[in-house]
């Protein structure tokens, strides 16, 4: 795009005297300042779709601002510079967060009731267990020794080693006899198994009952009901059941019977 340049000081020419050659006005000086004006103009952008060449300019407008003006570079590179201060995603319309490939790093573990795990790293090989809440501090469980199983204490879980059944008791008890054996409370099952074998000769009522539980007899079996009997009867009868100490408590267990001789009670206990 070129500007005009004037070529020939017409102004001048009336200074000078009568009969100055100079003060002539020739066709020719006419048709180069009309060569040149028309020249400059074809040259100019049209204010209707210009086709601008070259670094055009012009004024930078105040950041923010919202209308038809022409937007410079700087003006540009403001409203960029500007858009890394929006602070957190609270300044984000929260039902058009879109987020594509990349990593999110900074920010607070997810509970499980946002989706998430509540942690921020995890052991080797470790599983994730609840323990009835939001939360999961302390449920990351790795699993520790081969053979390990999971153990809980009633809130959290824990790797432990298989635990070998105990012997509590084994052996002949009386009958008609509260027996009674101190067992911790490690949340270990108990199972408690009783027999009892017994024979009756003639016509007699007879009764077996086994009775147990951990703190107090609360359970109740009968083994052979009461009956009339006018024959000889050899009942055998056994019982297994099984029970969970939390706490320290005993663990009693009563054979009662009637009008049988040659009885014989036998129990095992044994803490799996």
């Amino acid at each position: 795009m070129a500007n005009y340049t004037k070529a020939t000081n017409f102004t001048a020419k009336d200074g000078l005297p009568t009969g100055n050659s100079g003060k002539i006005i020739k066709g020719t000086e006419i048709d180069t300042e009309f060569t040149a004006i028309a020249s400059a103009i074809s040259s100019k952008a049209d204010i209707n779709s210009p086709a601008l060449t070259g670094t055009p300019t012009a004024p930078t407008a105040t950041a923010a601002t919202n209308t038809t003006q022409v937007a410079t570079t700087a003006f540009v590179r403001t409203e960029i510079t500007n858009l890394g201060t929006i602070g957190t995603m609270a300044a984000q319309n929260a039902n058009a967060v879109a987020i594509t490939g990349g990593t999110v790093t900074g920010i607070t573990d997810l509970t499980v009731a946002d989706g998430g795990t509540g942690a921020s790293s995890l052991t080797a090989n470790s599983v994730i267990l609840g323990n009835g809440s939001s939360t999961l501090a302390g449920n990351l469980v790795a699993p520790g020794t081969s053979g390990n199983v999971l153990t809980s204490n009633g809130t959290t879980w824990a790797s432990a080693a298989v635990a070998a059944p105990t012997v509590i008791t084994q052996q002949s008890r009386s009958v008609n006899t509260t027996h009674s054996i101190s067992v911790s409370g490690t949340n270990r099952p108990i199972m408690l198994s009783m027999h009892y074998s017994g024979r009756c000769d003639g016509l007699a009522t007879i009764n077996v009952n086994f009775q147990w539980g951990l703190g107090s007899l609360s359970e109740t079996f009968d083994a052979y009901p009461s009956r009339n009997v006018n024959f000889q009867v050899d009942p055998s009868n056994s019982i297994t059941v099984y029970l969970t100490p939390t706490t320290a408590t005993t663990l009693q267990f009563r054979v009662n019977t009637s009008n049988i001789g040659n009885e014989t009670f036998w129990v095992s206990a044994i803490q799996l």
